[in-house]
């Protein structure tokens, strides 16, 4: 029997600093309500939905951004009315705790209850001002690494992994969660405009979807943003890296695909990725201090 899930990635246009966060959550709830209407399971907003990109340079007025409740009551309404319709929402945030800052996304059931949170891992940019010019985003300045790993989330629809923004280049990222059984991989992402940009957000997300045997689900905020234009390119992408739905503008878009969960036990079947494979020859990935020739210390990438 075949297990259909639909999943709406709710790509929102820019959040300028000017703009009030009721005007934030409007056009979040109108995404929300359109999913409704199209009888979505999972709703999925991007990366740092309730804030501008702030991380786009170094400020020290940085606490306003963040949310110090979990889940934070900015999103009361939005989470209320998934609720209502018995939709499991995906959204991302800045998070402060008692000591800690970090890049988070939260999965809530039907019922509006959290089921986990994600701390983003692999942070872009650097934590300084860059003399060189070539940095164009800070995330080190103002967030930690995540402390919670990779996680997969058991819901009512499916099998859950989360991942944000930078963490989609790094192949781990999605061979963690394929192997702890995530169905779909959820990614939010605020990504500055530069050359080949959306080719490299394409390739990354699609390879995870295809080596992982598993559904990826790509969310962007983009637009221009305070001065910063961000990729959109919101996508559904198949186990077998097909894309399957995608946003055709640079503004609040709903992307739409139904899906069937069974077709990843047959892409398993017949590729078997998983059981081909052989750690025992795999020991330099996960060696601390071994760097390919040529990296840079820090190894940190320029965008996200």
């Amino acid at each position: 029997m075949a297990r259909y899930v639909k999943i709406a990635a709710a790509q929102m246009g820019p959040n300028p600093e000017w703009m009030p966060r009721e005007q934030i959550l409007s056009r979040m709830l109108r995404l929300m309500d359109e999913a409704i209407v199209e009888r979505a399971d999972i709703v999925a907003y991007p990366e740092l939905a309730l804030t501008t990109y702030f991380p786009k340079r170094i400020r020290s007025d940085y606490d306003q951004f963040f949310e110090t409740e979990m889940p934070p009551r900015a999103l009361a309404v939005i989470l209320g009315r998934a609720h209502e319709a018995g939709v499991i929402c995906h959204v991302g945030f800045a998070e402060r705790t008692s000591g800690h800052r970090f890049n988070t996304a939260i999965l809530t059931d039907e019922r509006g209850q959290l089921l986990g949170r994600f701390r983003k891992i692999h942070l872009p940019g650097r934590d300084a001002p860059d003399p060189s010019g070539l940095t164009r985003v800070y995330e080190p300045y103002y967030f930690d690494s995540g402390d919670g790993g990779f996680q997969v989330i058991p819901t009512t629809r499916a099998r859950i992994g989360i991942a944000i923004c930078q963490d989609r280049r790094y192949c781990e990222t999605y061979r963690s969660l394929g192997l702890r059984g995530a169905e779909i991989i959820l990614i939010g992402y605020n990504t500055p405009l530069a050359p080949l940009a959306l080719t490299h957000n394409e390739l990354v997300m699609r390879t995870g979807a295809y080596e992982n045997h598993c559904f990826v689900v790509g969310i962007a905020k983009t637009g221009v943003e305070d001065g910063m234009e961000l990729i959109g390119g919101s996508c559904i992408i198949s186990p077998e890296g097909e894309i399957l739905a995608k946003a055709s503008t640079n503004d609040d878009e709903l992307i739409i695909a139904r899906v069937d969960l069974d077709q990843i036990e047959l892409v398993r079947r017949r590729l078997d990725f998983f059981g081909r494979r052989r750690p025992e020859h795999y020991g330099a990935i996960v060696e601390h201090g071994v760097r390919p020739r040529g990296a840079t210390v820090p190894d940190r990438a320029t965008h996200g």
